[in-house]
């Protein structure tokens, strides 16, 4: 479609706006010229206007005005008109502001910024505290029931979609390339751990990406396990910076060195600990076992995708490290 008309589109939508906005103008001006019929009337030039009308479907103006729009009415002002989704979708700096493009991270100082929308929406996907230079200790397990759709199968439906834009955006500005596992495991001899990475996520980690790496790991969200998402980098935000605290019943310095080690050189951890006990531990088998409340979720989640035709696939890692201490 051509500017006009996108512009006239855009006049179309606007067009009861102006008409009150030229009756009130119309009303002022035959006032003014009752009282001042008198007067001598200057015979300066003034500067044209731009009727309000046209304010609305000038390129400079909106785009000033949507420079100034926080992120939430910035996604609604797309759907006004033609004309701004367009000049939306062609600007690279709402496009920025919008998490979908990464931003220029080459002069950026402190820690990343975390898409606001989506720390909404999946609030235990993201740090809570409210000041990301606080001290990192607010590391907190994954909890998928904390998500708004996870007990409204109708409202879980319509987020999952295959076209909901969330899907497309970056999860952090700038956007988060290195992700990895640290998984651990006490058992009757001690602790053993590993750690992996996936490749290199050149153009950003994407929601949906991340989402799906999450509840792909649904087996461990359960009473005897559980998942932690850790900002690292060299700001971290929400994670201790050991693994576990010096005892004299376990050899730390090892797994608290690869721990400390991989936070440092990796942008998002996931760290999963487990516990195995000496007894069995109830499962699917047995008469009183039931599903975890996470679990439960993540079973509605596999059949929303099926029902769309997606696959929900976890992000391919390798294992590149690996230990075990003994209890002393």
């Amino acid at each position: 479609m051509s500017d006009t008309g996108s512009q006239a589109s855009c006049k179309q939508q606007l067009g009861p706006h102006a008409m009150r906005l030229r009756h009130d103008t119309s009303s002022s001006t035959r006032s003014n010229h009752a009282q001042n019929k008198q007067l001598p009337q200057p015979k300066m030039q003034l500067p044209a206007k731009i009727p309000a009308q046209a304010q609305f479907t000038t390129p400079e103006i909106v785009t000033s005005i949507l420079h100034e729009m926080d992120m939430r009415t910035l996604i609604a002002a797309q759907r006004v008109c033609r004309m701004w989704a367009t000049l939306i979708h062609e600007s690279l700096s709402l496009q920025h502001a919008l998490f979908l493009l990464p931003a220029n991270n080459k002069n950026h100082t402190g820690p990343r910024i975390y898409n606001p929308v989506l720390a909404e929406a999946f609030p235990s996907f993201f740090p809570r505290t409210g000041n990301i230079y606080a001290k990192p200790d607010s590391e907190e397990d994954t909890n998928l029931t904390s998500l708004s759709f996870a007990k409204n199968p109708t409202k879980r439906n319509m987020y999952l979609r295959p076209e909901a834009s969330w899907r497309r955006m970056l999860t952090t500005q700038p956007p988060i390339h290195t992700i990895g596992t640290f998984s651990s495991s006490s058992h009757m001899l001690g602790i053993s751990w590993y750690q992996e990475k996936a490749a290199r996520q050149k153009d950003g980690l994407r929601m949906a990406m991340f989402f799906e790496l999450v509840v792909s790991l649904g087996p461990y969200m359960s009473d005897e396990c559980s998942i932690s998402i850790c900002l690292g980098g060299q700001w971290p935000i929400n994670a201790h910076s050991t693994f576990i605290p010096p005892s004299p019943i376990v050899d730390s310095d090892r797994i608290n060195a690869d721990w400390a080690k991989m936070l440092a050189e990796t942008d998002l951890v996931l760290r999963i600990s487990s516990a195995v006990s000496c007894t069995d531990s109830n499962g699917p088998d047995d008469s009183d076992w039931e599903k975890s409340p996470n679990e439960v979720v993540c079973d509605g989640i596999r059949e929303c995708y099926e029902e769309s035709g997606l696959t929900l696939s976890g992000l391919p890692m390798e294992i590149y490290g690996q230990g075990e201490a003994n209890w002393n």
